[in-house]
């Protein structure tokens, strides 16, 4: 992604966590190959200057233990990703985690250290010993090895960090009752996480100690509908959870099928303004108790924060995960 100097104070300002300051978006932003990944910057003048994920991420919390990890299965979720699911090699490894969180991955002969997002819950890995990456291929070195060399029992070493996050305990002493996730292309992989770990609280938990939740909104903007991420996976915990999960998919190049009048999709449509104020309007009762997180493109993400402040949200009810 270009970043010139101008928006020096802003970049500065995104590092820390929760502390939602918005500046004006001067210049415009531009996304090399639409990489979703946080792995590479160049400026607006393609200067060589670039900035890896371990540098815009150096004042970011994270566990200190390098944990070796093996591939133990390798899915094509679209054309331009895939899921890579790992097995800590030692039983005894401490890895744990929060929904939303990421991964520094450490490769073998890859001098540069990649930045994923883990798309599996907690949960699932207290029962299977398990956590998966969906990665998008891109020409920067970790992705691109992921895709073009890695292979099923290869090792790599991962450290978890992060503090965009889905935390139950916070959750329920904020009293967060009802939560809405907006997602941009791959934007989804931390939010899949934190929406399926809701999801398994509500299956698991029927003293209402985790599953406090009542509402969960998904609305989730990709180009075109082979580019939507985890569409079976999410459908799948839509059919569980009818009252409490709705969904809206936008895709943004692709034309509706004749006749097609499905009313959780729009077409040749991006998230925007009057969608999320109709949205709101019908939330206002539960705004002191509604959360908010997002994560996609950042020109989207300015966007959709300063749309829903000025639909009264509060800002510390807005969370977000910046791309670089």
């Amino acid at each position: 992604m270009f970043i010139t100097n101008n928006l020096f104070k802003r970049t500065i300002s995104n590092l820390r966590f929760r502390q939602i300051k918005i500046y004006p978006l001067f210049n415009k932003v531009m996304i090399l190959q639409e990489k979703q990944q946080r792995d590479i910057v160049i400026n607006n003048n393609s200067s060589p200057n670039k900035t890896t994920h371990l540098e815009r991420t150096s004042n970011l919390k994270r566990q200190e233990l390098r944990i070796p990890s093996r591939i133990v299965e390798i899915i094509q979720e679209t054309p331009t990703v895939k899921t890579f699911k790992f097995n800590p090699i030692s039983s005894t490894s401490g890895f744990s985690f929060l929904p939303g969180q990421w991964l520094d991955v450490f490769i073998p002969n890859v001098s540069i250290v990649g930045g994923f997002s883990l798309t599996s819950t907690p949960q699932t890995y207290e029962k299977t010993n398990t956590f998966e990456l969906a990665i998008k291929y891109a020409n920067h070195p970790p992705a691109k090895w992921f895709h073009e060399q890695a292979n099923i029992g290869d090792e790599v070493n991962v450290r978890v960090g992060g503090e965009f996050v889905w935390d139950s305990l916070k959750e329920k002493q904020d009293r967060t009752e009802h939560v809405m996730f907006i997602a941009g292309g791959v934007g989804i992989n931390p939010l899949i996480s934190m929406l399926e770990s809701i999801c398994q609280d509500k299956l698991s938990d029927k003293n209402e100690e985790k599953s406090f939740i009542k509402k969960v909104v998904l609305f989730y903007s990709a180009r075109n509908f082979n580019e939507l991420l985890f569409y079976e996976r999410i459908e799948g915990l839509n059919k569980q959870f009818p009252k409490m999960l709705e969904c809206k998919y936008f895709l943004t190049r692709d034309d509706p099928p004749h006749g097609n009048e499905d009313s959780e999709f729009y077409y040749r449509q991006r998230i925007n303004k009057k969608f999320l104020a109709n949205v709101i309007k019908k939330e206002k009762i539960y705004l002191e108790r509604l959360k908010c997180f997002l994560c996609g493109p950042s020109a989207m993400e300015d966007d959709v924060i300063k749309w829903l402040k000025e639909s009264d949200v509060d800002e510390k009810r807005i969370l977000f995960e910046k791309w670089w």
